[in-house]
C-alpha cells in the first residue's frame, strides 16, 4: 500500500491542504516553521489513528477551528480511502465510508516507520520513550498486543488507585490478587512479544548500523525486564509490602526498559553524536525490515529533516539505502531543494517534489 493523495483540514497549521504522492521519493521542501513535519504526522496518523507527537488529539485542531480531518487514498492490491475526523472531543475513522466498529481495528492496515530529529530521546530520554518505541513497532502488525497492551494499561491503573486510596495502610492481599488475575496473562504476552521483537530486530541492525557507521564497533540492543528474571506471579506477591509503602505497583513490564550498547558501553554515557545518530536511524531502518518481513508489503517511510542532523557522508549512505529496490514509498522534508537535489538525482525511481 501506497499513499497516493493526501487531504487535511484544519490539521495543525494546515487550514486545508492537499497534495499528491507517488510510490517511490517524494520530498517535500520548504522553511522551517511552514508545517514540513505536520504534514509527515499526518500520514503517521493516518496509519495508527494517533499523532507521532501529542497524544492529546484537541491540541492538534488548528487554532480557532472546530474540528480536523485527515483524508487519505491508497493504492495496491486493495485500494481504500481513510478518513479520520475530530471534532466536539469524539474522533472517528472510516474505511471506503464506513466506519470502524471500533478504533483498534484499523490499526495494522498500513505501517509506517516514522525517522525524526526528536527521536534523540530514544537514547536520551527515560524508559518511557523506549517502551512507546516497542509499542508502537509491535500494535502495527498484532491487533492481539494492542488488545493485551490495553488490557494491562486499565488494570494497572484500577491497582495503583487502590493502593494509592489507602495511603500505605494494610490491604488484603485477596483484594490485589483480583487485579493481578488481569494483570499477570496480559503482562505475560506483553513480555515474550517484546522480547520476540527484540530478537527479530536485532537480525536487521547490526548490518545496518555497520552500513551507515562504517565503523568497527558492534552495537546491542538488550531487552531489559523484571519478567526476565522469574515468574510475574511470585514477583507481585513478593512486592506486596513494597507496593503497599511506594502506593504504586513497582514490578511488571511497565518497567520495561531497553539498554543500547557499542561494544560494552552504555551508548547513553559513552556515544558520540554521531553514532547516537547513527544508531537510531538504524534502528528505526531495523524497523521498516522487520515490518516489512512480517506483512511482506512495504510501511511508507517518512524522513523529518535529516540532513539537518547528519553529516554529508552518513547521508548519502542512508540515501544509498532507502533508494534501493527494497523500499517502497519514502517521504522525506528538507528546508533545501538543492541538498535535495544533489542526494537523490542519481536514483533510478520515480520523484515526485512539493515546495511549500
Amino acid at each position: 500500500m501506497y499513499l497516493q493523495r493526501l487531504q487535511l483540514y484544519h490539521f495543525k497549521n494546515h487550514s486545508e491542504r492537499s497534495l499528491e504522492f507517488c510510490n517511490g521519493i517524494n520530498t517535500i521542501t520548504g522553511s522551517n516553521g511552514i508545517g514540513k513535519t505536520n504534514l509527515l504526522d499526518a500520514v503517521h496518523y493516518l496509519a495508527n489513528a494517533k499523532s507521532y507527537f501529542n497524544g492529546i488529539d484537541s491540541q492538534i485542531i488548528e487554532h480557532n477551528a472546530p474540528f480536523f480531518t485527515i483524508k487519505g487514498h491508497f493504492q495496491g492490491e486493495a485500494p481504500a480511502d481513510i478518513l479520520i475526523q475530530f471534532e466536539g472531543g469524539k474522533k472517528s475513522i472510516k474505511k471506503n465510508d464506513k466506519p470502524y466498529p471500533r478504533l483498534l481495528d484499523h490499526i495494522g492496515l498500513i505501517q509506517t516507520v516514522f525517522i525524526t530529529p526528536y527521536d534523540i530521546d530514544l537514547v536520551l530520554g527515560n524508559s518511557d520513550d523506549r517502551r512507546k518505541f516497542m509499542d508502537l513497532s509491535i500494535c502495527q502488525i498484532d491487533k492481539a498486543y494492542l488488545q493485551n497492551l490495553s488490557t494491562y494499561k486499565k488494570t494497572l491503573e484500577q491497582r495503583n488507585a487502590l493502593l494509592k486510596s489507602m495511603q500505605g495502610r494494610y490491604i488484603d492481599p485477596d483484594l490485589l490478587s483480583s487485579f493481578d488475575a488481569k494483570l499477570i496473562p496480559a503482562g505475560l504476552l506483553i513480555h515474550e512479544s517484546r522480547k520476540a521483537f527484540v530478537a527479530d530486530l536485532l537480525g536487521f541492525f547490526v548490518g545496518i548500523y555497520q552500513t551507515l557507521s562504517q565503523g568497527s564497533e558492534t552495537p546491542a540492543i538488550v531487552y531489559e525486564s523484571p519478567l526476565n528474571e522469574g515468574d510475574f506471579q511470585s514477583l507481585l506477591q513478593s512486592s506486596y509490602r513494597q507496593d503497599m509503602a511506594a502506593q504504586r505497583t513497582t514490578v511488571g513490564v511497565h518497567k520495561d526498559d531497553l539498554q543500547f550498547n557499542l561494544g560494552e558501553f552504555p551508548l547513553k554515557k559513552f556515544g558520540s553524536q554521531g553514532q547516537i545518530k547513527s544508531f537510531i536511524i538504524a534502528l528505526k531502518l531495523a524497523q521498516y525490515n522487520y515490518f516489512q518481513r512480517v506483512t511482506n508489503n512495504h510501511p511508507i517511510l517518512l524522513l523529518d529533516d535529516i540532513f539537518e542532523k547528519i553529516d554529508e557522508q552518513r547521508a548519502q549512505r542512508l540515501i544509498e539505502m532507502v533508494g534501493s529496490s527494497g523500499y517502497g514509498q519514502i517521504i522525506i522534508t528538507d528546508t533545501h531543494v538543492s541538498r535535495v537535489e544533489t542526494h537523490f538525482q542519481h536514483l533510478e525511481t520515480t520523484k515526485v517534489h512539493h515546495h511549500l
